[in-house]
């Protein structure tokens, strides 16, 4: 599929690399420039492909800043004009973030018309793949940090696991098209690390992750559970405190994909996952501005149990059960900000049933479109990681930890653009940065301080779209 309005896409390997296109001459008659032409563009494209094998060819080309946390107030980038920031904070007072969990953006709307989306995959072997059809369950696929670099293999996305090349139709999953034919989908955003769900999770709240790649593995877990904060025999994977030299050549490795590897393993330590960073709740607390998080029961998805100040304070009385969000649109007590995860066996992760993921999205956004709350919320809705299914675009290697593959992300809101199609860089932080904006607050990170604001993808100046109330759907037998 193209982009609306014929917009030209960049590869996925030249979005990686920094090296300027060559500079065209004029045109002259002389039949030597004639001979020269194939033999200048032959040496361009050997110098391009060099590159691109090379990872980012040198270390000219590796941002600044390759651990987001270690920046100390960062300043913002320009963002939205302010009149448009002005009208967003006069319209929108509420702001969900739902995450889902496995699943990329080709996987699910490769075939949306006016998306950026394929048919079809390269695999490891240089060959091209016809994207079969994905049954409602699926096997569950590796998505860890390393299977995310082996996939994206330095912006080739070439290297996922031989199941991960399927994809649905639309009649597979028709809410959540529906979903993004009446209101706004984007189709560059991001992960924000190369996996898996309890560190992207992290990502949502912090911007960071204290350098943690990973959650618990077997052998991990201590007193035999993901306990996190509450459990300090329990250990996970992270990059260890390093030179800025060491940290430009795990940079350099991971473009390498596989191949780089063994030393990015080398540099990782196992640390207790419980620390201290500054999480956007701090902020709103801070503010006088109210939060929760409506977790359902999922052992991955516990990223405030990580954070100390969180855990063992009030804050986290504001983790609360995820049937809780209903509950409040009814009392009228939704916050200025939550943060919404379904449980487990409904949140699209395989094998997992989709339909019931997606009949549990209905079911929420039915809620909050026939409550009071309406006509003043946003919800962004997307997937945490790429759950070892195939992408064809390259995520921008923007710092040690991503971007990670593609995800889906579908803006819900009476303001959203109607079938509007988001062709920004998009990735979680945009989502924090978002919320930064419409009340008010400072960038945690490098990745906030720089992310898009996402307020394109609102109409701001015309009336408020209805509410799209949906049916849920009868599930294939497991």
């Amino acid at each position: 599929m193209t982009t609306a309005a014929g917009t030209k896409r960049v590869s996925g390997t030249l979005r990686r690399m920094s090296t300027p296109p060559p500079v065209r001459g004029r045109r002259t008659r002389s039949a030597r420039w004639l001979i020269l032409i194939p033999l200048v563009l032959a040496s361009v494209l050997a110098a391009c492909d060099s590159t691109t094998r090379a990872g980012q060819g040198s270390t000219s080309s590796v941002p600044t800043q390759l651990e987001p946390g270690d920046v100390v107030s960062p300043s913002p980038a320009p963002g939205s004009a302010p009149g448009t920031i002005a009208l967003a904070r006069a319209k929108i007072k509420h702001i969900v973030f739902v995450i889902k969990e496995n699943r990329t953006f080709d996987t699910l709307f490769g075939r949306f018309p006016g998306a950026d989306g394929t048919t079809q995959g390269t695999t490891c072997d240089g060959s091209t793949i016809p994207l079969r059809h994905a049954a409602d369950s699926l096997p569950d696929e590796g998505h860890s940090f390393f299977d995310g670099i082996t996939a994206v293999n330095g912006g080739r996305m070439d290297c996922f696991e031989p199941g991960g090349y399927v994809q649905y139709l639309a009649a597979d999953i028709p809410n959540y098209w529906a979903y993004a034919q009446r209101y706004a989908l984007a189709d560059e955003f991001f992960s924000s690390v190369y996996g898996p769900t309890g560190i992207e999770h992290l990502w949502t709240f912090a911007s960071q992750s204290d350098r943690f790649i990973d959650h618990e593995r077997p052998g991990q877990f201590g007193l035999g559970s993901r306990e996190f904060c509450d459990d300090p025999l329990e250990t996970a994977l992270a990059f260890s405190q390093t030179s800025q030299q060491q940290e430009q050549a795990l940079y350099q490795a991971e473009n390498e994909g596989s191949r780089g590897l063994t030393q990015i393993r080398d540099s990782l330590v196992s640390r207790w996952p419980c620390f201290d960073v500054t999480v956007l709740p701090d902020l709103l607390q801070r503010h006088g501005i109210s939060w929760k998080e409506y977790r359902g029961a999922n052992p991955w998805v516990q990223p405030l149990r990580m954070v100390r100040h969180v855990r063992f304070s009030g804050m986290y009385r504001n983790v609360v059960r995820e049937g809780d969000f209903v509950k409040d649109l009814s009392a009228g007590t939704l916050p200025a900000v939550s943060w919404l995860t379904p449980a487990w066996a409904l949140s699209d992760h395989p094998p997992a049933s989709i339909c019931a993921g997606e009949n549990w999205l209905v079911d929420e956004m039915n809620a909050l479109m026939r409550s009071r709350y309406w006509s003043s919320t946003a919800v962004v809705v997307t997937w945490d990681d790429f759950g070892g299914f195939y992408d064809h675009v390259a995520p921008p290697h923007v710092d040690l930890y991503g971007l990670g593959p593609r995800v889906p992300a579908i803006i819900i809101s009476p303001w959203a653009k109607r079938g509007f199609i988001d062709h920004q860089t998009l990735e979680f932080a945009s989502v924090l940065r978002f919320i930064e904006t419409i009340f008010g607050l400072p960038p945690m990170t490098s990745r906030d301080a720089s992310a898009n604001d996402m307020l394109g993808a609102f109409d701001l100046r015309d009336p408020p779209r209805p509410p799209l109330i949906l049916r849920p759907r009868t599930c294939p037998p497991a």
